[in-house]
C-alpha cells in the first residue's frame, strides 16, 4: 500500500498509565520508550474515568545524521511543535489530547533523554491544558493540609520539602506542583514517586550520598531518588491551605513568616508556561488566580530544620 507520510506505521507496543491520576493511553515500536514510560508513570493510581490523552511515539529504523540538538518548543494556539533535527520531532494537539513523535533509535535508546525532553512536557502539557494549572513550587502536608513552598531556581524548594517529609510531612512534589482545575476545596496534585537534588544537598542530607549523582539531559548534574527507597510518606493529592514564597537568609536570627499580597504572588507563579488556545490559557490564568485567594506567604529562614518547625506550626494551629 503507497503509505508514504506513513499513516499506517505499526506501533504494536501499547499500554496505559495513568500520570496524576488521569489515563494516558501510549503507543509505540519501540521497548526503550515503553521502559521509560513505565519509569515515569507505572506506579500512578487511576483517578479519573475521562477519556485518555493519547501518546504516538514512532522509532525509526536509522540513527540520526548528526546528534540531536535541544530546542524550545514553540506553541501556536492548540498546536505545540518540538524539533531537535530531522528525525527527532514532535507535534502536540492540544485540542484533540494528542501528540505525535517521531525518534531515532539512537535518541530513543537514551531515556534520560527522551524522558526530559519528549514524554514528560509532552503529557502533562496535555494534562494542563484539560485539567490542570501547573506552577513551580514543591508541595508537602500535614494532617492532609497541603502548603506550596514556591521560590526561584535554588531557592531551596526541593531541599525544605524533604527537609519536612523526613520528619513526617507527606511528600507531594519536589518543584512542580499542579493546581486541578474546578475544584473548590484547591486540590493540588503532585509528583510523588521520585525526588531531584542539586549536587549540594549531600551536605545537607548525609543519607544522599547512598546515590550516585549524573548529569542530566539539561546539563545539570542532579541526584535522583526514588521517594520509596528514602522511606517517604508520599501522596498524589491534598487539599492546599496555603502559599508560602522562600526567602533563604544565611543572616536570618529566626525564621519569619510575613504576609504577600496578591499581585505579588500572581505576578511570580504566572511564570509557569501556560500552554493551549487563549481560552485554554485564560482558564489556567483564572484557576491560579482563585487559587490564590488562599493565605499567601514569605518565609525568611536560615535553616531548613528552623523553616519545618514554622510550617508544622502553621499548619496545625493555622499560625505560626
Amino acid at each position: 500500500m503507497f503509505d508514504p507520510l506513513l499513516y499506517e506505521f505499526s506501533l504494536p507496543l501499547r499500554e496505559s498509565y495513568f500520570p496524576l491520576g488521569n489515563e494516558l493511553e501510549l503507543a509505540t515500536n519501540s521497548r526503550d520508550v515503553a521502559e521509560a514510560a513505565a519509569n515515569l508513570w507505572s506506579r500512578y493510581p487511576g483517578i479519573s474515568a475521562d477519556p485518555p490523552v493519547r501518546l504516538r511515539v514512532a522509532v525509526s529504523r536509522e540513527n540520526a545524521a548528526q546528534p540531536p540538538e535541544p530546542a524550545m518548543p514553540r506553541g501556536h494556539e492548540h498546536l505545540i511543535v518540538t524539533a531537535h533535527g530531522p528525525g527527532n520531532f514532535a507535534v502536540c494537539d492540544l485540542a484533540r489530547s494528542v501528540s505525535f513523535v517521531c525518534l531515532t533509535p539512537d535518541v530513543a535508546a537514551d531515556l534520560p533523554y527522551v524522558t526530559h525532553y519528549f514524554l514528560e512536557p509532552l503529557v502533562y502539557l496535555m494534562l494542563g491544558a484539560r485539567y490542570f494549572t501547573m506552577v513551580h513550587a514543591a508541595c508537602v502536608a500535614w494532617n492532609d493540609r497541603a502548603i506550596l513552598l514556591c521560590g526561584d531556581s535554588g531557592s531551596g524548594k526541593t531541599c525544605l520539602a524533604y527537609a519536612c517529609a523526613r520528619r513526617g510531612w507527606t511528600f507531594l512534589s519536589g518543584d512542580a506542583t499542579q493546581i486541578v482545575r474546578g475544584a473548590e476545596d484547591r486540590t493540588v496534585a503532585g509528583r510523588p514517586f521520585t525526588i531531584r537534588f542539586r549536587e549540594t544537598a549531600r551536605g545537607l542530607f548525609p543519607e544522599l550520598n547512598a546515590w550516585r549523582s549524573a548529569p542530566g539531559p539539561n546539563g545539570k548534574v542532579d541526584i535522583e531518588a526514588d521517594t520509596a527507597d528514602l522511606n517517604l510518606k508520599v501522596a498524589l493529592r491534598a487539599q492546599a491551605g496555603y502559599v508560602v514564597f522562600l526567602d533563604r537568609a544565611p543572616d536570618a536570627c529566626a525564621a519569619s513568616l510575613e504576609p504577600v499580597g496578591f499581585d505579588e504572588a500572581f505576578s511570580r507563579l504566572e511564570q509557569a508556561i501556560f500552554a493551549g488556545s487563549a481560552q485554554m490559557r485564560m482558564e489556567q490564568k483564572k484557576t491560579l488566580a482563585q487559587f490564590l485567594t488562599l493565605p499567601a506567604l514569605r518565609l525568611k529562614y536560615r535553616s531548613a530544620e528552623d523553616a519545618e518547625g514554622l510550617l508544622r506550626s502553621l499548619a496545625v494551629d493555622g499560625q505560626p
